[in-house]
């Protein structure tokens, strides 16, 4: 006779591991929360919106957004990193989280405290005057900064920012005198330049492609592999003898270390879905915004190739900002 002991062990173990596939196929059975480390109506939180109501569909369950504005991103990064890591917790990742590690103490570890999840959307920097300045081109911005005995001020959407990094990185590769000043977000950065309070700025094509229709701005440079689409005759930098000056503005999905790879795996699928819907593409389009989808492996990579990236910004320039 068969061991009944070993049989009724056996059947125990077959149920228990039927009933976690179960679960995990079921998942997710509530409302998966998007936390936006940033408030309602910026870039950032209208992608999340956008890409949340197709990946809720996709899930059969709402996808909710929750802003958690202030510190540059951290508030909503700390509360993202002490959530329950069970699937129904996401963080809407973005530049400043991989930049600020290198600029100041923050209350959590992006390589250590979460897990990538889905690589979502990306939107390339300009450099950017007025329409009426005499400025037409980069080698026109380095004439006049020569002939101007204070140097040029510069305007970003905040110190430490990849507005700003980026605009550093340009100044000091041009080899002139510039002086940044810094803003509470890419919109009063903008303002800075309308009201002639500088000389340029640097912000993504998604804060200045209207203006630009309005003839108010002159464009530069864009700060990406190809034109960009709603910028066609806008040249990149790399056009102008800048082989390797890249630099955007991107947005991923995080999960809390320790969430279940079903769930992650669910997650990704659902996005990777979402972002492929042609109707979704349209709507970031118009925004100026691109998808970037990257899978879980291909998102760590990139995370920490941009880390590298702007550390080494950072340390060319000296840069520092207050705590």
């Amino acid at each position: 006779m068969p061991d009944l002991k070993k049989c009724f062990a056996s059947a125990t173990m077959a149920l228990a591991l039927a009933g976690g596939a179960m679960a995990a196929d079921a998942f997710p059975t509530a409302p998966v929360k998007v936390i936006v480390p940033y408030g309602a109506g910026g870039t950032g939180d209208v992608v999340a919106r956008i890409v949340g109501e197709k990946a809720g569909a996709e899930l059969g369950q709402a996808v909710v957004v929750d802003n958690r504005s202030g510190g540059n991103g951290i508030i909503g990064a700390q509360a993202a990193a002490k959530s329950k890591a069970d699937g129904y917790t996401l963080m809407l990742m973005a530049t400043g989280h991989v930049i600020l590690p290198s600029l100041q103490q923050v209350p959590y570890d992006w390589t250590k405290d979460f897990a990538p999840v889905f690589g979502i959307t990306t939107t390339p920097l300009v450099f950017a005057v007025r329409s009426r300045s005499d400025i037409r081109t980069v080698a026109d911005l380095v004439a006049t900064a020569k002939a101007t005995p204070s140097g040029l001020n510069y305007a970003s959407g905040g110190a430490g920012s990849v507005s700003h990094l980026a605009a550093a990185r340009l100044v000091r590769e041009l080899k002139i005198n510039g002086t940044h000043v810094p803003f509470r977000g890419f919109g009063p950065a903008v303002q800075a330049l309308l009201g002639d309070q500088v000389h340029f700025i640097c912000a993504t094509v998604a804060d200045v492609v209207e203006l630009t229709k309005s003839g108010d701005f002159r464009l530069l440079g864009v700060t990406a592999e190809k034109r960009h689409p709603l910028l066609p005759d806008v040249p990149t930098m790399k056009e102008q003898g800048f082989a390797d000056f890249h630099a955007a503005s991107w947005n991923a999905y995080l999960a809390p270390a320790g969430t279940p790879p079903q769930a992650i795996d669910r997650l990704n699928a659902a996005l990777a879905k979402a972002t492929a819907d042609a109707g979704v593409q349209e709507r970031l389009g118009k925004l100026g915004v691109s998808v970037m989808a990257k899978n879980r492996v291909e998102l760590e990579k990139f995370l920490k190739d941009e880390a590298a990236r702007w550390r080494k910004v950072i340390q060319d320039n000296a840069i520092k900002v207050e705590n």
